[in-house]
């Protein structure tokens, strides 16, 4: 699981390129669906247009970076209709107030809870007297383009997908859409889509990374902050170089200086 904000601004690899294509500037989503389905990259070229990294194509989504197969999984807007006319009903979730059922306002919110898979999992609320909330999706009725929907705590779980533009013209949602969703003890929400965990794309992500890197050369000197040296101008990057990037939190730096 993953906060909006620890996506936001990761750079976005090419594995087979072994090149940034960007840095995530912005999330795609699909308020029908209650899913992050695409990420904005920024590649400094936006007389060029958006671009757009499907969810589905993302290879990795680690701490300090997200990868791709390749350069051609970043589409542009006039290629993707589907993901131009999100970008249009552009729907935030974030900064929304928190509305029940029963109409009583609960917030706003904060924070959206992101899994594997692009289900957003969970909302951060930000309540009234500053405290902070979280509600899971099966609680989640309609994500709306400026009021988030959600059940009473004492009343049955529906999850509903309905649009932004239903929302905003106060139509009756129709239910469309259902999750599994299983409760564990320490009440974290697990969604079952017949898809891998976050955990299988951390350690896929991870793997990936290390084998892509395992045995280049640097292209330049990479130290610490404090100047320690990690490896040096043509070294090889070797599974201890590894370790020492991460700890020093210079893996992304590394991992874009391989000849």
């Amino acid at each position: 699981m993953k906060k909006s904000a620890e996506i936001l601004g990761l750079p976005v690899i090419s594995i087979l390129e072994g090149k940034e294509l960007g840095t995530v500037k912005d999330l795609v989503i699909d308020a029908s669906g209650g899913t992050v389905t695409a990420l904005i990259v920024d590649d400094e070229k936006w007389y060029l247009g958006a671009k757009l990294l499907p969810f589905g194509a993302i290879t990795g989504l680690g701490e300090y970076a997200i990868t791709v197969d390749s350069s051609d999984n970043i589409l542009s807007v006039v290629k993707s209709p589907e993901l131009e006319q999100l970008l249009i009903e552009n729907v935030k979730v974030i900064g929304t107030k928190v509305v029940t059922k029963a109409g009583r306002i609960q917030g706003t919110v904060s924070e959206i809870i992101i899994d594997g898979t692009g289900k957003i999992a969970a909302c951060e609320i930000s309540e009234s007297n500053g405290a902070i909330a979280s509600v899971p999706a099966q609680r989640i009725v309609t994500f709306g383009k400026s009021v988030l929907i959600i059940t009473d705590e004492d009343q049955p779980v529906n999850i509903t997908a309905v649009t932004a533009k239903t929302m905003e013209k106060h139509e009756i949602p129709v239910v469309n859409e259902r999750l599994t969703v299983q409760t564990t003890p320490s009440s974290s929400v697990a969604v079952h889509s017949g898809k891998e965990t976050d955990d299988d794309s951390t350690r896929k992500f991870d793997e990936k990374h290390r084998k892509f890197l395992l045995g280049k050369k640097a292209s330049r000197r990479i130290e610490t902050d404090n100047g320690m040296i990690i490896v040096d101008q043509g070294g090889e990057i070797t599974e201890e170089v590894l370790q020492k990037a991460k700890l020093a939190g210079k893996f992304v730096e590394l991992s874009m200086s391989v000849q």
